[in-house]
């Protein structure tokens, strides 16, 4: 599976090169919002932690029901 590309990072969503746009848990200030450069090493490293712990799904995705 090709990794995620984050093309937007905004105070309370980020978007992907595939056109989703995901909520953050927990909004950013303003003042805070990071880089989509930052936000992309944070998304690559917890995407790895997850898939270390097992989970996500075998799409690269969360097995969490939503």
């Amino acid at each position: 599976m090709a990794p995620t590309v984050i093309t937007q990072v905004t105070e309370t969503e980020f978007k992907t090169e595939d056109g989703r746009t995901v909520p953050h848990a927990i909004p950013f200030d303003k003042d805070e919002v990071p880089t989509v450069e930052e936000f992309q090493e944070w998304y690559d490293r917890w995407h790895s932690v997850f898939q270390a712990e097992g989970l996500l799904g075998p799409d690269g995705e969360s097995d969490a029901e939503g």
